[in-house]
């Protein structure tokens, strides 16, 4: 009987690794390769060029007090991670060919854009999440819709209303991002692309560094989360996270290489996410809401 007790004990052990191991493998994918004009822009050199190395001494400046401010609100999951576990792209130099390139590029779509992708690329600029925001304040509703905007088109469920718990999980996940996100910018200190070629028209007033894009950040982290609740939107999720990153480029206060290396943090972030079990813990409760409410109800 003991030595049955410990053959079952074997058992439920093993299946219960193979289970966490399996989910975390899920969330594990691999990031897909960059594209278009991400992909032709990494062919260029990112190393400074000699005959104008006096432009790669601009800095973006961020005040001591503002950066204290900024990082005061410490990760709810990711506490025991920093910015040396996240492995990305050296930020291309001012003087470099790389930089010449983008800003070249956002020459390209500032002087094809439309009236439409203005209008579209503004309202997306005013999506984002505020971590002060408080139920009492009249801006509450709108802040807690900005976490569905990625995947808004999936169904009339998929809102801070129907998914509470949802909600509440995905502030959270913004503060773990905001929290990293804003310590990479303040540790680069990228000037943005009209401080290096007044040519570029920014459409945008950006009073901090530019290197990753918090939009673009933000947008993919949602997207990559999402998708482990319903895969069969991934190309949904994506093509939003998309779009928004492709929305800051538009409006030219975004260099390619901030959009794209926000795409590889976020892929490396939600990673490390999956291995924490907090985390975990968390994720189980939205599955349960999701099982039960992420659907139509057509007999209201």
């Amino acid at each position: 009987m003991k030595k049955l007790t410990s053959l079952l004990l074997f058992f439920f052990l093993a299946t219960l690794i193979t289970y966490g191991q399996q989910k975390i493998n899920s969330a594990h994918s691999q990031l897909t390769p960059s594209r278009g004009h991400y992909k032709q822009l990494a062919t260029f050199s990112p190393k400074p060029n000699p005959s104008n190395a006096e432009i790669d001494k601009q800095k973006f400046f961020t005040s001591k007090e503002a950066i204290e401010k900024r990082l005061s609100l410490k990760p709810v999951y990711l506490q025991n991670i920093t910015l040396d576990d996240f492995k990305l792209p050296d930020v291309p130099a001012n003087s470099s060919d790389q930089t010449r390139a983008e800003i070249n590029y956002l020459l390209a779509i500032q002087k094809h854009r439309s009236v439409e992708d203005v209008r579209t690329s503004l309202y997306m600029a005013d999506v984002y999440f505020n971590l002060s925001v408080k139920p009492s304040d009249s801006t509450y509703s709108r802040y807690r819709n900005n976490l569905f905007f990625i995947g808004r088109s999936t169904g009339s469920w998929f809102n801070p209303e129907t998914l509470p718990v949802t909600a509440d999980f995905m502030a959270n996940i913004w503060r773990d991002a905001s929290y990293f996100i804003w310590s990479l910018k303040f540790k680069y200190a990228r000037i943005r692309p009209h401080a290096i070629d007044p040519e570029i028209k920014n459409l945008q007033e950006t009073d901090w560094a530019a290197y990753p894009s918090g939009h673009a950040a933000n947008s993919y982290i949602n997207a990559y989360l999402y998708q482990e609740l319903a895969p069969q939107f991934t190309d949904i999720f994506i093509k939003d996270a998309y779009d928004m990153a492709h929305s800051r480029e538009i409006l030219g206060v975004h260099f390619p290489t901030d959009s794209e290396t926000s795409r590889i943090f976020a892929r490396q972030f939600v990673n490390l996410l999956f291995q924490n079990e907090k985390f975990l813990k968390d994720f189980e409760n939205v599955k349960a809401e999701w099982a039960l409410k992420a659907k139509e109800d057509f007999q209201k």
